[in-house]
């Protein structure tokens, strides 16, 4: 049976941060957009009433 040897690679904090700030970004705006079209269901649902 052959052994392989598992290397982590090295990332810098830096990248990590960029990424991360990344997804932060995209989870908030999807948060707004999904709360903004409830709200615009929400007002559609009175206007019919």
């Amino acid at each position: 049976m052959a052994v392989t040897e598992h290397t982590h690679n090295e990332v810098s904090d830096e990248l990590v941060r960029e990424h991360a700030a990344g997804w932060h970004a995209f989870t908030r705006f999807l948060t707004i957009g999904t709360v903004a079209v409830v709200v615009l269901l929400i007002l559609m649902a009175i206007f019919l009433l």
